[in-house]
């Protein structure tokens, strides 16, 4: 089956790309940056030539030589891809014009070689049966101690230097990452205070200018946080395991288990390895005979040259063998993305409890796949696909996503016992002891904490080592057969659902989902932790201005606050990022007010006066009584997001500023958005968006509750009211769980001119905000890092998918919303679609489109997905949508019947 869809495209590199320059073939490189990097924002540093922003076409790349790496920013142009870098349980397509994507099964890798020192050159390529799988653990790398599983967090080394003179030196340092054959004149420490006194202590050596050379690296101090224990034992046994000790060192180190998954035997460039024979090989020697550190022999060797193989499991079922270099890295996965193998929750939208299955294939272009379900073969949409499980209510900690992945370790349970969850639910462990997430440098910059227990451990053993011979264990390579059988790394997921897994023994077993945990890797915790500081931070409100009683509002002052769009005025009406007004057929167009009069009030008024009339803006046409913009109502309706949060006695100041601005919602909301405020919680707001035209969410609701908490000086929280019940977001700004991601809300880290300001923002500025800038055309481009592949061929595709998504899913929002009415907004609800008939539009559009996407070839449909706006439904997307066009023909023919 031929898996490209479009024509082929140009070679566009990625991060770890191994590369060279054209114009001098010698030049071998490694990529670290690329123009379309999600995360490329680097701050500004005149010290690294890597750090500046990138031009598209440009990439960032180290470049190998033997004194130090030298970094260029390039264009692409430039460079020739030689290998890339790919892992088991990566996503891979063809090219980026490709639809279907493809599961990375297996790896393979040969290398090319030289010796670390003398860089004469192997002949021939060498695999990983060639070397010496004996090694020492690194960071990141896991350990068994007994039944405990740790992760080595830190390191103390001691590494041989050769000076200029041929003495070789010993160096002790926390954390040194070095690696033999580096060659640097600031290898060793200045000689200023205790440093040189020790070093001249330990070695008899003097520092000398000129180029130094590391010869060895040795570990000489573990330190390992302790995650999980063996789960195949006894509660009661269990409890009583205590974890093992953080500091490893001398005949200890012995003791420990290197576990390694498939990973660990893929090399990298530059990367150093020993090889099992040496014999007839490159060595070099290094010391004197009779001086301190003898005579050190080098057998180490430099990768210089990669080329990997990969096994491909696509969507549609084949499998096929790769060059790595065939394929590019899947850099935005939707999130219906699914293969062979993978457990799914089928979801129905209804809030209903959803039916777990087993994906058999999948049809990328069509997008729709065969699943296992009750023991049977079926058809199904990938848009009523869950595969996260976000679409049970219930609460599971420690679980994120269904079953398990390709490459993740786990843990195994006993035969006949589970892990307590039901299918596919899978629980993941691993306690990261709380003196790991201890800041260990002080403010002065010095190391403290466990580092400086650390390093004091290791200064130390090699202060004993200058006068004393120091045992030391060498850490075990591999466990013997049977005895770490379980620990293992999944390596396949079968169709019938059941797993292969690779135990840390090197035996293999299968296993059912409900007899595994997931490992919580510890620096994955602490990654982790860094991420949901950072989210605390960007929640965190940001400004607070004093309240400016000069209260002015017009279009002028309207800021573009949308993710990925730049802060603009929005004042020209043909720019397509202008907020729309005419949205609906069914409701009458209203231009924005050009200017707003500023509104002298500088006295305390009620705001029951608004509810009772008493303040009227004589210049405003009176409304329908069905469709009125903004009321305050008499109580807040126990269905508001923040209903059940206590209310502040709210202050003068604050009603005087909520007076000014019902003042304005009055005269200035767009016929699309309506507002409720009550009487008895001035702190609530409700609000509700109909959809602007020519987008995807035309004609649909969207709820917003707000809370305003130190408002105005502290922007309002909002809770998005996501009716997708699992199915993913209907707009990358609006998430599932409620949040409503914008600068103005402070819940993005924007220009500072895009965030809140108590002296110039409002309710209105937010509301118009998500309808202009959120609600729009191609809601895939509403996340910044992926405006800059507007244009792209990558960047249509994924925006037409992502555009069919959200239609489908708002055609739901009519459903829900239509089923279970939001309080207060019953009225206008019903008035809206039944009596003023915009049902009948919304099933007379839907049924048009699937229509007009039935007549057209599957080539034709192709070629929309690279037009601007061209929105057409796969066949999963019309299964979707027939669905909840039934019920919604259903709902409109019940309320034609009762009237």
């Amino acid at each position: 089956m031929n898996h490209t869809l479009a024509k082929p495209t140009v070679t566009r590199f990625y991060q770890q790309d191994v590369v060279q320059k054209i114009a001098a073939p010698h030049t071998i490189g490694i990529v670290l940056r690329c123009w379309h990097d999600a995360d490329d924002a680097p701050l500004p540093n005149l010290q690294d030539p890597l750090m500046r922003p990138l031009e598209r076409g440009e990439v960032g790349v180290s470049f190998l030589s033997d004194t130090a790496d030298k970094r260029e920013i390039l264009s692409e142009s430039e460079l020739q891809l030689l290998d890339r870098s790919l892992q088991p349980g990566d996503v891979v397509k063809r090219s980026v014009d490709d639809v279907q994507s493809g599961m990375v099964l297996d790896v393979r890798m040969k290398t090319r070689l030289e010796h670390a020192i003398s860089k004469e050159q192997v002949d021939g390529w060498k695999t990983s049966k060639d070397f010496d799988a004996n090694r020492q653990a690194e960071i990141g790398d896991y350990v068994v101690y007994e039944d405990w599983l740790g992760q080595v967090i830190e390191l103390y080394d001691e590494n041989i230097i050769e000076v200029p003179s041929g003495q070789l030196v010993r160096l002790p340092e926390l954390g040194s990452r070095l690696s033999v054959g580096v060659k640097s004149e600031d290898i060793l420490p200045s000689p200023v205070g205790g440093v040189q006194n020790m070093l001249g202590f330990l070695f008899g050596t003097t520092r000398t200018t000129g180029l130094q050379t590391v010869i060895a690296v040795n570990h000489t101090v573990y330190a390992i946080a302790w995650l999980a224990l063996n789960q195949t034992l006894d509660i009661s046994i269990a409890e009583s395991k205590e974890r093992p000790q953080r500091f490893w060192y001398g005949p200890d180190i012995g003791k420990l288990t290197l576990v390694r998954t498939r990973l660990d035997f893929q090399m990298r460039i530059g990367e150093i390895v020993q090889l099992k024979d040496t014999a007839g090989y490159p060595f070099t020697k290094h010391g004197r005979e009779g001086e301190a550190g003898g005579v050190v022999t080098v057998n180490s060797f430099n990768v210089t040259a990669t080329d990997t193989e990969v096994d491909v499991l696509w969507q549609d079922g084949n499998k096929e063998t790769l060059r790595s270099v065939d394929v590019i890295p899947y850099m935005n996965p939707d999130e219906y993305d699914c293969w062979p193998g993978d457990y799914v929750f089928i979801v129905d939208g209804t809030g209903g409890k959803s039916t777990p299955g087993v994906i058999q294939t999948v049809d990328a272009v069509q997008r729709t796949a065969t699943i296992l379900l009750r023991g049977n073969i079926e058809q199904v949409s990938l848009l009523e696909l869950d595969s996260q499980g976000s679409s049970d209510s219930n609460s599971f900690p420690g679980i994120d996503g269904l079953g398990v992945r390709r490459g993740e370790l786990v843990f195994i349970h006993p035969l006949g016992t589970t892990n307590g969850f039901d299918v596919p639910r899978v629980p993941k462990i691993g306690e990261l002891e709380p003196w790991v997430r201890t800041f260990s440098i002080s403010h002065s910059g010095q190391i403290a904490g466990w580092r400086e227990e650390l390093a004091a451990i290791g200064a130390d053993v090699a202060t004993r080592r200058s006068s004393e011979t120091i045992e030391e264990g060498i850490i075990k390579s591999k466990a013997p057969s049977g005895t770490l059988s379980w620990l293992g790394e999944v390596v396949d997921l079968r169709p019938d659902g059941l797993l292969d897994v690779l135990h840390a023994d090197g035996s293999l077993g299968t296993y059912p989902l409900e007899r595994l945990t997931r490992l919580y890797d510890g620096i994955e915790q602490l990654e982790d932790d860094l991420y949901e500081d950072e989210e605390e931070s960007e929640d965190e409100n940001l400004v607070h201005g004093i309240w400016d009683y000069d209260y002015h509002w017009g279009p002028d002052e309207l800021h573009n606050d949308s993710d990925g769009i730049k802060d603009e005025e929005l004042t020209d009406p043909n720019d397509e990022h202008y907020p729309v007004h005419n949205t609906t057929e069914t409701i009458a167009s209203t231009s924005p007010p050009q200017s707003e009069p500023s509104v002298e009030l500088d006295s305390f008024v009620d705001p029951k006066l608004v509810l009772e009339g008493e303040i009227q803006n004589e210049e405003s046409e009176q409304k329908d009584s069905n469709w009125e913009n903004f009321k305050v109502l008499s109580s807040a309706p126990s269905d508001h997001a923040y209903f059940h949060t206590t209310a502040a006695q709210p202050s003068r100041q604050f009603m005087s500023r909520m007076n000014r601005e019902y003042r304005i919602l009055m005269n200035s909301l767009p016929e699309n958005i309506l507002v409720r405020a009550y009487e008895d919680r001035a702190d609530l707001v409700r609000s509700l968006i109909i959809g602007p035209s020519n987008t995807p969410y035309q004609d649909c609701p969207f709820v917003i509750d707000w809370h305003l908490v130190e408002y105005p000086q502290s922007a309002p929280v909002a809770h998005f009211h996501s009716l997708t019940n699992g199915n993913g977001r209907v707009n990358p700004n609006l998430y599932e769980e409620g949040k409503v991601c914008l600068s103005i809300l402070n819940t993005w880290t924007g220009d500072r001119n895009e965030s809140w300001d108590a002296s110039r923002s409002s309710l209105l500025q937010a509301l118009v905000s998500i309808q202009g800038l959120v609600l729009v055309r191609e809601p895939w481009f509403c996340e910044p890092a992926y405006e800059k592949l507007r244009g792209t061929d990558e960047g249509t595709i994924n925006s037409r998918l992502y555009s069919e998504k959200a239609y489908v899913l708002s055609r739901n929002f009519v459903r829900r919303t239509l089923e279970t009415p939001f309080s207060g907004l019953e009225t206008e609800i019903n008035w809206l679609y039944y009596s003023n008939g915009l049902l009948e539009k919304v099933l007379r559009d839907s049924r048009a489109l699937i229509n007009a996407s039935r007549h057209r070839s599957t080539e034709r449909r192709i070629e929309d997905q690279m037009e601007q706006y061209n929105l057409s439904l796969s066949t999963g997307g019309i299964i979707a949508l027939e669905r909840v066009l039934t019920v919604l023909q259903n709902l409109l023919d019940a309320y034609t019947t009762s009237v």
